[in-house]
């Protein structure tokens, strides 16, 4: 999912035609993906890269083409990464979690995530810079698609008798409007976002979207 997304907006680095260019390329992604885990957007920029990769900053555009290019790349793939691991957290449910339950694990692991993990600074940082390079912010928002195929098969093999059939086309606007109630109000800054309000709102926002 990931490297479709990056596809869309434009990220592609360099061909390496040596080893020695793949290890460059390698290392300068795992020194932006540190660098992306500090949760500092404001790190997010090519003299920091150099500091922590070891590369110079002539090295970093003749690697990268735009510097950016390897921030947009470690931050979609570790977004993916935390939502693969969602997933597999809830299908170890195996059909026995309903709504409310779903809802509660859902909620409690993406603020977590939002919190301590991807922040919003992070995620608005993405969001402005992919901006510039697509012609429509579903290119942005398709990242939550990853989930559909978890949502469908907790659908299908529920076993509480609490969710509600859906159709796959429904499956996957419901996953945006899901984690948008959880993500937005921390990239928008709201004051609210991350409390018990904020909390036990989505809560009851993702029960009532799966049930019945």
């Amino acid at each position: 999912m990931s490297e479709k997304s990056l596809k869309k907006i434009g990220v592609k680095f360099a061909e390496p035609k040596q080893d020695r260019s793949k290890e460059a390329i390698k290392n300068l992604v795992e020194a932006a993906e540190l660098l992306v885990a500090s949760g500092d957007a404001g790190s997010l920029n090519a003299r920091d890269l150099s500091r922590v990769s070891g590369y110079s900053l002539g090295a970093l555009v003749q690697r990268l083409g735009k510097v950016e290019n390897v921030f947009l790349h470690a931050i979609a793939y570790a977004r993916e990464r935390h939502l693969q691991s969602i997933c597999a957290q809830a299908e170890a449910f195996d059909g026995n979690i309903t709504t409310n339950e779903f809802a509660t694990f859902l909620v409690d692991v993406g603020l977590h995530t939002m919190k301590n993990i991807v922040g919003p600074s992070i995620i608005r940082y993405y969001e402005s810079r992919a901006l510039g390079r697509v012609n429509s912010l579903a290119d942005i928002h398709a990242y939550t698609d990853e989930t559909v195929p978890t949502l469908m098969k907790l659908i299908e093999q529920d076993k509480t008798g609490t969710f509600k059939k859906v159709t796959p086309f429904e499956a996957k606007y419901l996953a945006r409007s899901l984690f948008h109630i959880l993500e937005r109000p921390f990239i928008e800054s709201d004051p609210n976002a991350g409390s018990e309000e904020h909390r036990l709102m989505a809560i009851k926002f993702v029960t009532c979207m799966l049930s019945k």
